[in-house]
């Protein structure tokens, strides 16, 4: 696991709907993924549950388990997961601060 700060973050609403999962052992794969798909200027996030790979940074963020590939560090950087039950669950997006 790397000892470096952690490059995304999660909100309340999004620790509470993806805890219960962690801690009871629910999760169909060991990690969460954050990514990016379709290339790196005008692509989109990605979020689901993976195993890691030899290309992965492996994190353990408030308790939540996750990898991003090395190659999408930067792009991820400052990344904020979110959920919203109106918005039909989670979501990615950058916070001010990056």
């Amino acid at each position: 696991m790397s000892n470096q700060p952690h490059p995304v973050c999660f909100t309340e609403s999004a620790k509470d709907n993806l805890l219960p999962w962690v801690l009871e052992g629910k999760m169909p794969e060991p990690y969460i993924r954050i990514g990016m798909k379709g290339g790196t200027c005008g692509g989109t996030y990605v979020l689901g549950f993976d195993s890691k790979t030899e290309f992965d940074e492996e994190y353990l963020i408030d308790r939540i388990p996750v990898v991003i590939d090395r190659r999408q560090l930067l792009f991820v950087l400052g990344t904020e997961v979110d959920f919203q039950a109106r918005a039909n669950g989670f979501y990615l997006h950058k916070t001010q601060n990056s």
